[in-house]
């Protein structure tokens, strides 16, 4: 949801956002989207995210290019749905760890079927709903350049060092790992921030 978020932004950097999101679905002054169930919907999941992230996160993403601001939603994503979490430390930085380096939509498929197991609310998804959650999955790592759009070929993020500060600053260091940088990119970028 980039060009929402990115739309609520002024109300996101406010003192009381949750009250002036919620106040935009009646006056739909910024998302400009007709669907009040929509937009309904959208506010909803900003709300449920804003509570993993402090006020500075909304400074330091408004700063940011675009690439930036969608890492950044990236980031509170994979700390705001464990299912995300999931696929990206259990699939895909492991695949990015192997030999192989390819984010094959079968080993996301085995995954949720492992989750299945243990949870009964994803083992009553239909094959429908599972095969939507991993194309969502795979088309935010092709939106954040992490899989290459015509294949399925992983790649370490590819910004400027600066970019982590807020990361390390906030003990998130992990981040670093999602985007898939080497040991030796990593040193270097906490060297540089001390």
């Amino acid at each position: 949801m980039y060009k929402e978020t990115t739309a609520l932004l002024p109300l996101l950097l406010s003192s009381d956002a949750e009250i002036q999101i919620k106040e935009e679905i009646k006056q739909n002054n910024l998302l400009k989207i007709n669907s009040e169930n929509s937009r309904k919907r959208i506010v909803s999941e900003i709300v449920k995210r804003l509570s993993y992230v402090d006020d500075h996160f909304w400074k330091t993403y408004a700063k940011q290019t675009e690439a930036g601001q969608k890492l950044m939603l990236f980031y509170l994503c994979l700390k705001a749905y464990k299912l995300m979490f999931d696929f990206h430390f259990n699939v895909t930085v492991k695949q990015w760890n192997s030999s192989v380096q390819e984010a094959d939509p079968y080993l996301y498929q085995m995954q949720l079927s492992e989750i299945a197991s243990k949870d009964e609310s994803v083992d009553k998804w239909t094959e429908l709903t599972k095969g939507k959650v991993v194309s969502v999955y795979l088309n935010i790592l092709k939106d954040i350049k992490i899989l290459d759009a015509g294949n399925y070929n992983l790649k370490a993020i590819n910004i400027p060092n600066t970019f982590f500060k807020y990361f390390t600053k906030n003990q998130e260091q992990w981040f670093m790992d999602a985007c898939l940088l080497d040991s030796q990119k990593k040193k270097k970028i906490l060297e540089e921030q001390l």
